[in-house]
């Protein structure tokens, strides 16, 4: 078992290295070609979708790692595919009436905003529930070849739109072929995996994780609003530009954090929830072992974007990029303990610590709106609105591996008196 989960844990570090080293070498290609306004626009649409990716399954996927019974992990999946593609359809019609009703006119400025963000909407969600189910059956393969090809995908087809005529539609475009690509390998990898199953086999699924669309689902949109806002007010309140530089600043340090956080928090909970099923102990010590590692990789990658950051970007992009490696350096503290905490927090839905796990989404979300609030009050320019965004996270995600901490424990806990009540 621990020898599958560590090369499958391998294969996903190395697929999520190339898929990263494949947009980093599109980068200065792409920052040459298209206009900041451009990115501004790409960064509008992943900031939108971001925010309600996250819910759009209602945290079925999650659960998909729950079912000792694989007729239920394949209800589970069917059942959040309908809900995607339902609030997928939902997330395109509400964003048209609120251009309609002339809101959010900075985004109207490109065609077709509302389709782009429920089309890429309705992929995420199959991208990350297909992809879940996967790592369920411990297919890393599968996973890792997905990994790849929705970044290769997307940089070839932004790079070969730029051809032709270097928009932000090219940019967008791009991005949602990577999508689509991305979930082909993963829908012939499942497929022999699913099992029949009936309406009965939905009610008692509904029923059993009925937290994760109650609770974990709200706590997840709450999440991704928190990340998500502070760029969109960049670029709704300041100026389109704005938000494609904080954008092209999170591009490149979502390389980090995509290698470490996302293929760690994989395999984390994968882990947990193994011992869940299996009534084994070593929770906690495990969650030390991670911690310790995530600390000592994430303060080299602080140290690094600190100073480097302002020398690299400007020679790496252009000139004009300049202000996106200062947007890096303002992020260190967020990026830092956003490193440990966000792999590990998979532990608070292993241990359905749904209550818990929302209490702490709504006090960052409510932090961030303050943030905002405070910035517009005192007239703050995109920096000021950086450092203190950054500031207020790196609080949030110190909570949030404490509280994951607690969740580790609990689960000691819990094998424990389950070993005990069987002997």
């Amino acid at each position: 078992m621990r020898g599958k989960e560590v090369r499958g844990g391998s294969v996903l570090i190395l697929s999520s290295v190339i898929a990263q080293a494949i947009t980093l070498v599109a980068t200065p290609i792409l920052s040459r070609i298209y206009e900041p306004d451009a990115f501004g626009y790409l960064t509008l649409v992943v900031s939108v979708t971001g925010m309600i990716t996250p819910a759009v399954a209602l945290r079925l996927e999650s659960a998909l790692m729950l079912p000792k019974d694989s007729k239920q992990a394949s209800a589970l999946l069917f059942l959040g595919l309908g809900i995607t593609a339902v609030i997928s359809v939902l997330s395109g019609l509400v964003l048209e009436l609120l251009f309609a009703a002339g809101q959010l006119q900075a985004m109207a400025g490109l065609a077709g905003f509302s389709a782009w963000v429920g089309g890429i909407t309705f992929l995420s969600g199959v991208f990350v529930l297909l992809g879940q189910f996967a790592l369920r059956v411990r297919n890393y393969r599968a996973v890792a070849t997905r990994n790849v090809t929705q970044a290769a995908t997307t940089a070839f087809a932004q790079l070969g739109v730029a051809l032709i005529s270097p928009s932000a539609v090219g940019l967008v475009g791009g991005y949602g072929a990577g999508r689509l690509a991305g979930v082909i390998p993963l829908v012939g990898s499942i497929r022999r995996e699913l099992q029949r199953f009936d309406r009965a086999d939905i009610r008692l699924v509904m029923r059993e994780y009925r937290t994760f669309p109650l609770l974990f689902a709200p706590a997840a949109l709450m999440n991704a609003s928190a990340l998500a806002l502070p760029i969109l007010f960049a670029g709704l309140w300041f100026d389109v530009a704005d938000a494609g530089q904080w954008g092209m600043a999170e591009r490149i340090l979502a390389v980090p954090l995509v290698i470490v956080a996302t293929a760690v928090s994989q395999v984390v909970e994968s882990r947990l929830a193994f011992h869940v099923r299996s009534d084994s102990h070593g929770s906690t010590t495990y969650y030390l072992r991670v911690s310790l590692l995530l600390l000592l990789v994430s303060v080299v990658i602080g140290v690094a974007v600190l100073f480097l950051a302002p020398i690299v970007v400007p020679w790496l992009l252009g000139e004009e990029w300049a202000a996106a490696g200062i947007i890096m350096q303002l992020l260190t503290p967020m990026l830092i303990t956003r490193l440990i905490a966000s792999p590990l927090s998979k532990a608070l839905v292993v241990a359905k610590w749904a209550r818990v796990n929302l209490v702490l989404d709504a006090s960052r979300l409510v932090l961030v709106l303050v943030v905002i609030w405070l910035c517009w009050s005192w007239g703050a320019d995109v920096a000021q609105l950086v450092l203190v965004t950054s500031l207020a996270f790196a609080v949030i995600y110190v909570a949030t591996w404490l509280t994951g901490l607690a969740a580790a424990r609990h689960l000691d806990r819990g094998s424990e008196s389950r070993t005990a009540g069987e002997a």
